[in-house]
């Protein structure tokens, strides 16, 4: 990105030189005065509100200052009671009509299908769950037979101690993320010490299952390991389908791309970098499988990243602490609505870089948000730490969307043309389910369209989905541990669902709310707001932290609120709580400075009755603190 001559179709160059550019000392001292004036805004509520109790508290006798105290302690009061849940009564957790010990077949055997199979048998089911691969870890295990699982350089994107189940924290302390290959292990340990491997049938493809007329499925397994490859076919009461996201590349379809000479594939099948070795490659996607394989061509071929817009991008590791960066997604932080989020970290990155305050990368990132067109916190963020040199020593540059293929060169929406030998689409994955049959009572939906992303409405708990949500920012594997405690719940007869009405409407309003949060999101999509969607499920399950229990514990509440954001908060009180997610939740570091915390808080509380008389998801407050 050094060299001017270079195409430059976001304008990074221009970025980089405003970073860059000498400011006399005066602009620094503005902008220290200016980062002042933010923390202050965001702790004027808090100043004004103390101060209108001091007003109501000494100047009883005098009218308009006595109601100017008492709006300031009903706000106060108001905003503290409703923030840590105290104005709401315990939810009624309804348990089915009559409890139900059935058989459920568990399709996939990831992550997230161990959960669903581990909590499923703690429940009193007998539990069959069924993966084609040769060993556990979905995605995780690294193979040539089916596309979609990690590459050799893989490293997880979430730190382990966010990644983990609650109920079986990682073996060190450390927030590096794992390589794939060390995540699998754990996986590993996790089904040996919950006693899960006599449940599962690696080497068996359910080729079929098919809902029958009077309720149950009729599952049929293609067995493998066995040379003849026999099928045979089972009765199940519950299927539970955990096969992941990435079964199914989305489509390619491009003019041109029937006479282009070059190579055209799905990262699904990339495995390691050398067979592009000296050739032209562009990878399509800036999301975090584009961007981990686009830095790791950068050393080995020409590369280009061609993306229609730009993107959030954080490194996996904060370089100020060496803590990762997901250790900041906190329930203080996340709290206030997404408009004033977004505004606040926007506002924060452009005073920084008019300032001359951002080094290069810094600089760099902020640019790529821009183009984005929304905020950081109305998109996925991708999380990665060698792109942006990358971009910055010139190995590696951007380009614009493919539009056409023009025999051995590509054309870029801006007019750009260039020759190519590969390329590498990373645009995602669409669900598939080609082995399920619904019969005539139902249609197949996307999982966006599911009642909390898992239940068909009109399907009931016989047909359940796990994995299939999304964090924006956050992590797969606790939201599905907690899919799964749901699920045990549901098909153990302990809880029931609602009507079909009544999910059918959730499902209306769930559409709506996240294609306001995420805008740039094309739906039907599985993205999520976590802490939001984590809530929710736990509300149902009855393990949602206790916030009168919390107020007897101050250290702990003040952990839960600012400490980082992982499925331990939900073993804290209700069915399945543990010693061991206590001591998580206290162990873990906060990320955020003290200041930066209030001023959250501080924004949060003075828009707080805007917040509740919204009725625009954008400006509703998230979550809850608690």
């Amino acid at each position: 990105m050094s060299h001017h001559h270079k195409h430059d179709p976001f304008c990074i160059q221009q970025s980089l030189d405003h970073a860059r550019k000498e400011r006399h000392p005066l602009w620094r001292w503005g902008a220290q005065l200016l980062d002042g004036g933010i923390t202050l805004l965001g702790m004027l509520p808090l100043l004004f509100l103390l101060a209108m109790l001091i007003l109501l508290l000494l100047t009883p006798g005098q009218p308009v200052r006595w109601a100017l105290g008492l709006l300031a302690a009903v706000w106060v009061v108001g905003f503290t009671l409703d923030t840590l849940r105290l104005n709401r009564p315990r939810a009624r957790l309804e348990a089915a009509p009559k409890a139900t010990v059935g058989r459920v077949a568990v399709i996939g055997a990831g992550p997230v299908g161990l959960a669903v199979t581990k909590e499923c048998r703690a429940a009193g089911l007998e539990v069959h769950c069924f993966d084609r691969q040769e060993q556990i870890g979905g995605v995780y295990f690294c193979n040539d037979t089916f596309p979609g699982g990690v590459w050799d350089s893989v490293r997880l994107t979430t730190s382990p101690w966010i990644t983990a189940f609650a109920d079986f924290p990682p073996s060190s302390d450390s927030s590096r993320q794992l390589h794939h290959s060390e995540y699998r292990d754990y996986l590993e340990a996790y089904a040996r010490a919950f006693n899960l491997l006599p449940a599962i049938h690696l080497g068996h493809d359910v080729v079929r299952a098919r809902h029958l007329p009077n309720g149950g499925w009729q599952v049929t397994v293609r067995d493998l390991t066995d040379p003849a490859v026999i099928e045979r076919t089972e009765q199940f009461d519950h299927v539970v389908v955990s096969s992941g996201l990435n079964l199914q590349p989305k489509g390619i379809d491009i003019p041109g791309m029937d006479t282009f000479t070059g190579t055209i594939e799905h990262v699904a099948h990339y495995r390691e970098p050398h067979r592009f070795a000296g050739k032209t490659v562009v990878v399509v996607g800036i999301g975090e499988s584009g961007a981990d394989i686009a830095a790791e061509l950068a050393d080995h071929a020409t590369a280009r990243l061609s993306m229609g817009r730009g993107k959030f991008i954080i490194p996996r590791m904060n370089p100020l602490n060496g803590v990762a960066n997901d250790y900041d997604t906190n329930r203080a932080r996340y709290a206030a609505p997404v408009v004033v989020r977004d505004a606040f970290m926007t506002l924060k990155r452009r005073l920084c870089a008019h300032l001359g305050l951002l080094d290069p990368e810094a600089a760099l990132r902020a640019r790529l948000l821009e183009v984005s067109g929304v905020g950081p916190m109305s998109q996925t963020v991708t999380k990665n730490d060698a792109i942006i040199p990358k971009l910055l020593e010139g190995s590696l540059e951007l380009r614009r969307s493919i539009v056409r293929f023009d025999e051995n060169k590509v054309v870029y929406d801006d007019g750009f043309v260039e020759q190519v030998d590969a390329v590498l689409f990373a645009h995602g994955y669409q669900p598939s389910f080609p082995f399920l049959d619904l019969g005539t009572g139902a249609n197949m939906r996307h999982p966006g369209l599911l009642y909390l992303n898992m239940i068909h409405p009109s399907l009931g708990d016989e047909l359940v989905f796990c994995g299939f949500a999304r964090p924006a920012i956050g992590s797969i594997p606790p939201t599905g541990e907690l899919q799964a405690r749901y699920v045990a719940q549901l098909l153990s007869g302990r809880r029931s669902l609602p009507n079909p009405a009544e999910m059918e409407q959730a499902v209306v309003a769930q559409y709506r709310r996240i294609g306001a949060l995420y805008p740039t999101q094309k739906q039907p999509h599985v993205v999520i707001s976590w802490i939001d969607y984590m809530d929710t499920i736990a509300e149902k399950i009855g393990c949602r932290p206790d916030p009168r229990r919390l107020l007897t514990r101050p250290r702990l509440a003040w952990k839960v609120a600012t400490g980082p954001m992982t499925g331990a908060v939900y073993r804290l009180h209700g069915p399945g709580a543990s010693h061991l997610a206590e001591e998580t939740v206290l162990k873990l570091p906060r990320m955020h400075q003290l200041r930066e915390l209030l001023t959250h808080i501080g924004l949060h509380m003075c828009l707080w009755p805007f917040a509740k008389l919204s009725s625009h998801p954008r400006w509703r407050s998230a979550s809850s603190t608690w």
